[in-house]
């Protein structure tokens, strides 16, 4: 008992965000920082990364299906005091991860050129597109284990270990892309090759330190304990964490879509494009972290059916976000030209990124509602709607006026912006009012005891 006790105290979301907010910054600035310093190599390669950067992201979300599904199970089980189902869980989940990563590899391994040829991009852009597709998604392992190893011990209340692991692999990312694009003592510039496997190496080394905190903290775990797996648990895994991705993963191929209207518009669009989302991810990395720490909340509070405490939390939670993206976007606008100076030297780059910031403060305060609100319906076992939901919004309302706008009536990617905009609004007021009709309460996954 005093060990779920102590799992108990962890279970507080100042000490869970926190280091979830250092955390997905380092995450995401691992991307960040390949755009960044590829700004004084190419605007091709930007651009090439930027394009990359959503099939990246797409397959990061496919191994949220499994982490995500696992944590929710582990969080719930462990608030219900059942810590013998919350291991089994964990042991089933990593199998899935591993097979995932050797399934996902080989798609981005043997598909990646076809399905970037399809965008009909310049030929210096197709070229590192391709390039550092093939690497981040072929040799994605290290990323796959890292995430999950990070989310059973983010389900256990540990959130301060994998922060400071991912401050270490941001390290390694930052020298490595150094020793790619500017190398030391006579070596070959390497580029976006280069910055790709110093993007592979940091996720390994992350995912090694991950194990050896897991074994630090006792938490029960094997490796070959894995390759006797449960039928029910991997398929109860997979009906939270299929639906629980589902959602994002619409998003990102209704952005892919949306990336490729940019496309039509313009190298020096879609470097524009790739820039903005690079600086957005720390409009919404504190929304993110919020919503991560709701989730594990959620999942927890459900377990221990504290339904009414955690309705209240998580409606102060969406509104301290939306006041923070926008505090944070704010304040970039009235920075924007420094800004978009530090990303490029570029004129009518400049220009753009400046007005994108503006329609950003539009965009983000809508994203900062779903990131919170989804991610506490989730833990809490209600995953079907947000994907419905999401799939007609982000199709009906972001693709089809992101072509309406930005294509066919000509306003280009401002208009696009503000298409993408109307989709997280329209997404985020009914999942607001989904959380208050409380459905939510009652789709929990408690099993009984053994």
């Amino acid at each position: 008992m005093s060990k779920i006790v102590s799992i108990a105290q962890r279970m507080n979301i100042k000490t869970l965000v926190w280091p979830i907010f250092v955390e997905q910054l380092m995450r995401m600035s691992l991307m960040s920082i390949d755009v960044f310093m590829l700004t004084q190599y190419s605007q091709a390669a930007v651009a090439a990364v930027g394009l990359t950067g959503h099939f990246i992201f797409f397959l990061i979300l496919s191994y949220n299906i499994v982490s995500s599904g696992g944590a929710v199970l582990i969080g719930q089980h462990l608030g219900a005091n059942k810590p013998e189902h919350a291991q089994q869980y964990s042991q089933n989940s990593l199998l899935m991860s591993l097979a995932s990563s050797i399934i996902i590899g080989l798609l981005f391994f043997l598909g990646s050129p076809t399905f970037i040829h399809s965008f009909n991009l310049a030929a210096d852009v197709e070229k590192f597109a391709i390039q550092y597709s093939i690497i981040l998604g072929g040799l994605s392992i290290g990323m796959s284990l890292s995430i999950m190893f990070s989310s059973i011990l983010r389900a256990y209340g540990y959130t301060k270990s994998p922060m400071v692991i991912q401050l270490i692999a941001g390290l390694i990312n930052l020298i490595g892309n150094y020793f790619a694009l500017y190398p030391p003592f006579g070596l070959p510039q390497t580029a976006v090759v280069g910055v790709a496997f110093a993007t592979i190496a940091s996720q390994i080394i992350s995912a090694i330190m991950c194990w050896f905190v897991i074994k630090h903290h006792k938490i029960p775990l094997s490796f070959r304990a894995i390759f006797k797996p449960d039928l029910i648990k991997l398929k109860k895994i997979l009906k939270i964490g299929l639906p629980n991705a589902g959602e994002s993963i619409s998003y990102n191929m209704a952005q892919i879509t949306i990336m490729f209207f940019v496309a039509q518009l313009g190298t020096v669009a879609l470097a524009a494009a790739a820039i903005v989302q690079t600086i957005a991810r720390f409009m919404f990395v504190f929304s993110l972290s919020l919503g991560n720490g709701a989730q594990i909340l959620s999942s927890f509070y459900v377990g221990q059916r504290r339904y009414a405490e955690l309705k209240l939390k998580v409606h102060k939670y969406w509104m301290l976000g939306v006041i923070v993206s926008f505090t944070v976007t704010l304040g970039m606008i009235i920075a924007r030209d420094p800004i978009a100076a530090i990303f490029s030297n570029h004129e009518q780059t400049k220009q753009l990124i400046s007005l994108l910031l503006i329609v950003s403060l539009f965009l983000e305060s809508g994203r900062a509602i779903n990131l919170i609100v989804i991610a506490a319906l989730k833990g809490a076992g209600d995953v079907f709607f947000p994907v419905k939901i999401g799939i007609l919004a982000m199709w009906g309302i972001g693709v089809f006026w992101a072509y309406t706008l930005g294509i066919y009536w000509a306003w280009g990617l401002v208009g696009i912006w503000i298409a993408i905009g109307l989709d997280e609004w329209s997404r985020g007021i009914i999942m607001i009012m989904r959380w208050r009709g409380e459905k939510w309460t009652k789709m929990g996954q408690i099993e009984a005891p053994q």
